[in-house]
């Protein structure tokens, strides 16, 4: 199947400090059948006892330790030292289910003209518990640049021609580097949405999904519109909701506000967002905002009363 040389798949899970995870993420990789894989786990300078869960590992994956740099710069050294002809990575709290990488990496193979291969995945909680069932969607570009919905989960696969051309993640991205690279990859090729739940995303207090975004964090999701809505290649439907595309954006940089308690500049935001677009300005599109701002704070105590339940 694979005609350079090396292995077909390469697979990088960069961690830091998720000791409690990792183990699962690492097996559950190890436990792929049927398929030619280098498996790379990149050690991002964490301070528990990450260091003995990959000497557990001796000999069965490539470890390796380094000062903290970021998972952005993490990934791209990962993919950089990689010999296999498809890419892709694994967040050290994830899993993939059994025939996972030959159920994706097949359908990449099957057709030159897809870049990027990605399956379904099932919601878990911190205790691998199923909270909810088959959370990814195929890959549209118009849905991701305008309305900022990417559906991506864990066990995407894509062809190491991809990162040679775009570069990679940048690291100067800290909430959206992923979004940000499936769009530039896009230009390459179709996505193929393998539709069975053959990974496990999930979702606890220590996740970035649980992080309240700063500001400047936030307003990454514009500037990658701008470098988007620069390049020559824009399609025509896209370009003609560019505003939008800025006013959704700008929808998630007042959701993040109100995420932070800051409810003066979230609706200033949300103010900015409808003279953009009016529609926001229906109740409905208030309502889903507000229901927003809300559902993190409490998500973040519904959490901790659970942890502290079962302490």
């Amino acid at each position: 199947m694979n005609t350079r040389g090396g292995p077909l798949i390469t697979l990088v899970t960069p961690t830091f400090n998720q000791a409690g995870y990792l183990a699962q993420t690492i097996d559950s990789v190890l436990a792929q059948t049927d398929v030619d894989l280098e498996y790379i786990v990149i050690d991002d300078g964490s301070s528990d006892e990450t260091s003995w869960v990959l000497e557990r590992y001796s000999g069965r994956v490539r470890a390796i330790r380094q000062d903290n740099m970021g998972q952005a710069r993490t990934l791209n050294r990962g993919w950089s030292m990689a010999r296999g002809r498809h890419l892709g990575y694994l967040s050290s709290d994830d899993v993939l289910r059994p025939g996972a990488l030959a159920r994706v990496a097949a359908a990449l193979e099957a057709n030159p003209g897809v870049v990027c291969a990605f399956p379904d995945s099932d919601l878990i909680d911190a205790a691998a518990r199923v909270v909810r069932r088959r959370v990814c969607r195929p890959f549209d570009l118009q849905t991701v640049v305008v309305s900022q919905e990417c559906h991506i989960g864990p066990g995407a696969l894509f062809r190491r021609e991809a990162f040679e051309a775009v570069g990679g993640w940048r690291p100067e991205l800290r909430l959206g580097p992923d979004r940000d690279f499936w769009i530039r990859i896009a230009r390459l090729g179709s996505f193929h949405f393998v539709d069975e739940a053959l990974a496990l995303y999930r979702t606890h207090p220590g996740s970035a999904s649980f992080r309240a975004a700063s500001e400047q964090a936030s307003r990454e999701f514009l500037t990658v519109l701008d470098d988007f809505f620069a390049t020559a290649e824009v399609p025509q439907p896209i370009l003609r909701r560019r505003d939008e595309a800025y006013a959704q954006a700008t929808m998630i940089c007042a959701r993040n506000a109100l995420w932070r308690g800051e409810w003066h500049l979230g609706l200033k935001l949300y103010r900015e967002a409808c003279a953009l677009h009016p529609p926001l300005r229906k109740a409905g599109s208030r309502f889903r905002l507000l229901r927003q701002g809300l559902s993190k704070p409490v998500k973040m105590i519904y959490s901790r009363l659970l942890g502290t339940a079962g302490a």
